[in-house]
């Protein structure tokens, strides 16, 4: 039997190989699936769970690659597809309180900064709303800034965030960027999401100067919340054709140039109520506690890994 035959794959989806290896080796079963497998859709099926967070998520199967280890989709949506239902998407935050996630973002910005890493010409690849941006500009005001943001509908608040800076372009691909020679490159939560990334990440470390750093927030498909909540994980989603753990990481990266200096869990921060909220409603329970509850900040280690590497 065939892996198609296997998974009632639709027609419209095509074989896709190991992004980081490109092979094709890739276990039997998946590693995880949803109860209705997207690749057993159309498009016009899938493409309409693409955005939300539901108790009975779909997404396509994942796969561990026999030759590498990577967790990846081996169907998923086209380059095509994916520019279409990115193009209009709200930001990121999901209903959190801004200025929560902006301490989120804020601690990100200040673990990279760390150990005199400098942002003077500084890139972010999937900004949305420039929270982490923002951070970085008042901590050192980089000389120039630019974005590789696709995302049309938080273009304006992205660039407003940036006001400081003198220098500022905002382009929707790697190749259309006019500035070069990149001390700092971040990307977070981006690297789950692109087709790519092995040749993304070449393509930046072409553009960056000799002593210029990377940095990379990504979910730990390893992690102990993933083993709990199994398929009902969160990042099991269409918007990622692949997960990582911190050796697919440093893979990932080691093979597009890059030396890892450090690997570490991340901290995010949550207001109470809403961390309940969102967790009942992924394990399809009906909320009657949240309301009920004081609706502090707390910071919280979920399995994000967040990631230093400089240019080999």
């Amino acid at each position: 039997m065939s892996l198609n035959d296997q998974h009632h794959v639709n027609l419209a989806w095509k074989r896709r190989a190991c992004p980081i290896c490109k092979s094709l080796e890739i276990s039997i079963r998946p590693d995880s699936a949803a109860r209705k497998p997207a690749e057993s859709m159309s498009w016009d099926e899938a493409k309409n769970y693409f955005i939300g967070l539901r108790n009975d998520q779909v997404f396509f199967s994942y796969h561990r690659c026999l030759d590498c280890g990577l967790l990846y989709c081996p169907w998923y949506f086209s380059k095509e597809q994916i520019a279409l239902l990115y193009s209009e998407m709200p930001d990121n935050t999901m209903g959190e309180d801004k200025s929560t996630v902006s301490k989120t973002q804020s601690a990100y910005a200040k673990w990279i900064l760390r150990d005199g890493v400098s942002s003077a010409n500084y890139l972010e690849v999937g900004p949305d709303i420039g929270l982490v941006s923002r951070n970085v500009i008042a901590l050192q005001t980089p000389k120039s800034v630019s974005f590789i943001e696709p995302n049309l509908s938080v273009r304006q608040e992205l660039v407003e965030s940036s006001g400081k800076v003198s220098s500022i372009e905002v382009v929707d691909f790697i190749e259309n960027l006019q500035n070069s020679e990149f001390t700092l490159i971040v990307g977070i939560h981006v690297y789950d999401h692109l087709l790519d990334p092995i040749q993304d990440l070449i393509n930046l470390q072409k553009r960056a100067n000799y002593q210029s750093h990377i940095s990379i927030v990504v979910h730990d498909e390893k992690s102990a919340l993933r083993k709990v909540l199994k398929a009902k994980w969160p990042p099991f989603c269409l918007q990622h054709p692949q997960l990582y753990n911190r050796k697919t990481l440093e893979n990932l990266l080691s093979l597009s140039g890059w030396s890892v200096k450090t690997i570490e869990k991340s901290t995010n921060w949550y207001h109470l109520r809403y961390f309940i909220r969102m967790g009942l409603s992924v394990l399809g329970v009906k909320d009657y506690l949240s309301r009920l509850l004081p609706d502090f900040e707390f910071p919280i280690r979920l399995g994000n890994l967040i990631c230093l590497a400089e240019k080999k």
